[in-house]
């Protein structure tokens, strides 16, 4: 499923859900992350970067920040944290957890992954997009779909692909060792992530 970040972001602008910088340095911010990751960057992250998105609903973006007087303000960490693994964090789930762009896609449409601080990012442990684009729609329907009790698998009319992500399921689609899914309270409880709280419900298609 394809779908135009300029287009996406102006969407969820639209619905008050999203916020930009105001200093506009996507430029610099597209050739450093290029430099530090020694690559091109896949075009859904160069759009992404120049529309400057400082977060979706309660989810903050992430690159690298810029200071006219100071100039780098974060260190090249924030942008390899998950170059072990092929891929670039572009937003925080608030506790500790991120979302990552795959860099292994080659000429594909590269799909977005949820990493678990907890693992060491070791992998990607769901789908949280099949593109970029979707993810920010999920993104940006997350809370909502949770206050209004949406049905399981609501992702899939938003984006159809979630499920032929290459390397990793959708979450409906994520089991332990003894075959459960990992949207329950059972799993969580396995985990040992907290049912309730903010962190146990951040991230699209996350616990609550």
């Amino acid at each position: 499923m394809s779908n135009s970040i300029v287009d996406v972001c102006r969407q969820i602008e639209e619905r008050g859900l999203l916020t930009r910088d105001r200093a506009d340095h996507a430029e610099r911010t597209i050739s450093k992350v290029s430099a530090v990751l020694g690559r091109e960057l896949p075009r859904d992250l160069v759009d992404f970067y120049r529309e400057r998105v400082a977060s979706i609903g309660e989810f903050p973006a992430i690159a690298p920040t810029w200071n006219e007087r100071m100039g780098w303000r974060t260190g090249d960490a924030l942008i390899t944290e998950l170059a072990h693994v092929q891929a670039v964090p572009i937003f925080s789930d608030g506790c500790g957890n991120l979302y990552g762009l795959d860099l292994a896609s080659g000429e594909g449409t590269p799909a977005v992954y949820f990493f678990d601080h907890e693992r060491g990012f070791e992998k990607p442990e769901y789908a949280a997009g099949s593109s970029l684009g979707a993810f920010l729609l999920l993104l940006a329907d997350h809370d909502r779909a949770l206050d209004e009790g949406w049905p399981a698998k609501w992702e899939l009319a938003i984006d159809p692909g979630l499920e032929r992500c290459p390397r990793a399921l959708a979450i409906w689609g994520r089991g332990d060792e003894s075959g459960d899914l990992g949207n329950t309270a059972e799993h969580l409880a396995r985990d040992g992530a907290e049912v309730v709280g903010e962190c146990a419900v951040r991230g699209p298609m996350k616990y609550r």
